[in-house]
């Protein structure tokens, strides 16, 4: 017989202010979704019971706030990753720096 592996994941909560700052205990639903102007894929909304507040998918990270989609992001990484420097990759993908 084989076991399956446990692919769920946990949320936190990752707002430091909140009283269940990154607690495993604390329940996180999802709560809708929204569109930003430079990407058409949906990003999700999430739910921290515990605080009573909303949080974004990419509301506590470092792509908050920036304009580009989550295909330039995934762009960006694998042409660093195969060593192309910034100004290459912006060249590549016809952005500024």
């Amino acid at each position: 017989m084989q076991n399956t592996a446990n692919t769920a994941l946990t949320f936190f909560c990752p707002r430091k202010s909140c009283k269940c700052y990154q607690s495993t205990e604390n329940k996180i639903t999802k709560d809708g979704v929204y569109i930003t102007k430079s990407d058409f894929e949906p990003r999700q909304m999430f739910y921290c019971n515990g605080g009573k507040h909303r949080f974004s998918e990419t509301g506590y990270s470092d792509l908050f706030g920036k304009h580009g989609s989550f295909k330039e992001y995934e762009q960006t990484a694998k042409l660093n990753s195969y060593g192309l420097g910034t100004d290459a990759i912006a060249d590549v993908l016809q952005k500024d720096r």
